[in-house]
């Protein structure tokens, strides 16, 4: 096995961008019927934000020379119009000050890469976008523990391990950002929605007298 991933690294990172194509798009699947179900409340600024962002995050990686790292981009660009257009009907439209000023630097953010069109410069602003637009989901988890499923952004999280390998025989440099930085995010999704589920099942009921 050994022997086969040091001579063969493109048949390793053609299967690992293969993999990741495929965990990418099952994981929109499981979070689009938590949302018909109701199960889950997509935040609308956050997914405008995604839809946005992965498009740039797309074209960026792509003019900077990513191939099988930028599918699993593709598809999460795909898959965020969908959510941003479910969210329409069934997500959640409220917002705080501070999910207001962080869509404002998303929004500004963006504004940059357009008037700068420099496509390293865009994959790093793209994770100052994402960040906002996570820090709004992790801001809505703390009052609504239960609007978010675990199992997407654990799929998630597991495609983009996948989608690191396929970097494999690639200088590390600039395409190496998004799937990285995807990974720890996802990752510190997941931590979020079980830490705030599990708090909220701790809490005692409001007719219930509280434990010392």
């Amino acid at each position: 096995m050994e022997a086969f991933c040091y001579s063969n690294p493109m048949n390793i990172a053609l299967i690992s961008g293969i993999v990741a194509a495929i965990l990418g798009a099952y994981s929109t699947i499981p979070y689009v019927i938590a949302i018909l179900k109701k199960k889950t409340r997509p935040h609308q600024l956050s997914w405008l934000v995604f839809t946005i962002m992965n498009g740039i995050v797309f074209f960026s990686q792509f003019f900077a020379g990513a191939r099988l790292s930028v599918i699993i981009t593709a598809i999460f660009f795909v898959g965020s119009i969908l959510i941003f257009l479910l969210s329409l009907k069934y997500g959640t439209r409220k917002s705080s000050r501070w999910d207001k000023t962080l869509f404002g630097i998303a929004i500004v953010t963006i504004a940059v890469w357009y008037l700068t069109r420099n496509n390293d410069l865009a994959i790093w602003l793209t994770v100052i976008i994402d960040l906002a637009a996570s820090t709004m989901i992790i801001f809505k988890l703390r009052t609504q523990p239960d609007s978010e499923s675990a199992q997407p952004w654990i799929i998630a999280t597991v495609a983009y391990i996948f989608t690191c390998i396929s970097l494999m025989g690639t200088p590390f440099g600039i395409l190496y950002v998004r799937p990285l930085y995807g990974l720890v995010c996802d990752a510190a999704l997941v931590f979020f929605i079980f830490l705030y589920m599990s708090k909220s099942k701790t809490k005692p009921a409001p007719d219930s007298p509280a434990k010392f």
